[in-house]
C-alpha cells in the first residue's frame, strides 16, 4: 500500500467515525432535546388558553357592566 493509499484509508476512517459520532448526536437530539421543546411548547399553549379566557372574562364584565349602567341611568 502506498503512503497516499495509506493516508486516504485514514482519511476514509476519521470520516466513519465522525459519521457515527454525528448519527449518535441527532439521535439525541431528538430523543432527549425535541421531548422536552415539546413539552414545554404544551405548558405554554395551556397558559395562553388560561390568559384568553380571562381576557374573555374581563371583557364580558366590561360589557356587562357598561350595559347595566346605560339601563339603570337611561341610554343618553
Amino acid at each position: 500500500m502506498s503512503k497516499l493509499d495509506h493516508k486516504w484509508a485514514e482519511v476514509t476512517e476519521q470520516n466513519a467515525k465522525d459519521i457515527i459520532d454525528i448519527k449518535h448526536s441527532i439521535d439525541t437530539i431528538k430523543d432527549n432535546h425535541l421531548t422536552h421543546l415539546e413539552a414545554d411548547m404544551c405548558k405554554q399553549s395551556k397558559a395562553i388558553e388560561k390568559i384568553d379566557q380571562r381576557i374573555w372574562a374581563v371583557l364580558i364584565i366590561l360589557v356587562a357592566s357598561t350595559v347595566i349602567g346605560m339601563i339603570k341611568h337611561g341610554i343618553s
